[in-house]
């Protein structure tokens, strides 16, 4: 009987102890997804708006009017100027310096990005992959090259 009681003191010891480490796996941040999901909202937020059509501004009579084409473009890249906005909610995990932009770095849509934990910036790169030309012309209209 006593070899039974030690048995169940042991296993019980087992479940206990499962369960604690289970919790603690729930209340711990998945950085990559965390990540993942603050690309797709970046990416969201540039896919949310249009750019200008150039052929939107050309009259009846064939003429291109610059100046309204300008202002739209302008008006849009004030919009896609919003987008690294969605980033506040991760300013533990990457902070947005448009400051750092270096055109020659190996990833330079990237180095306006200071990221501060290497799982949450593999999973916010996959995150950015599928609108990797939308991202690429925000930073253009920001400035970059």
């Amino acid at each position: 009987m006593n070899r039974f009681k030690s048995i169940s003191v042991v296993l019980f010891a087992a479940v206990l102890a499962g369960v604690v480490i289970s919790c603690k796996d729930k209340d711990k941040t998945d950085y990559k997804a965390e990540g993942k999901k603050a690309g797709t909202e970046m990416c969201d937020c540039v896919a949310s708006f249009t750019a200008p059509n150039p052929a939107d501004f050309i009259d009846g009579e064939g003429s291109f009017d610059e100046t309204s084409f300008n202002q739209a473009f302008g008006a849009y890249a004030v919009n896609l100027g919003t987008c690294p906005g969605v980033l506040a909610q991760y300013q533990q995990y990457v902070s947005f310096i448009y400051e750092n932009y270096d055109p020659t770095a190996a990833e330079p849509l990237y180095s306006v990005f200071e990221f501060k934990n290497s799982d949450f910036e593999q999973g916010f790169k996959e995150g950015t992959g599928d609108c990797m030309e939308t991202f690429a012309a925000l930073f253009a209209l920001m400035g970059g090259q």
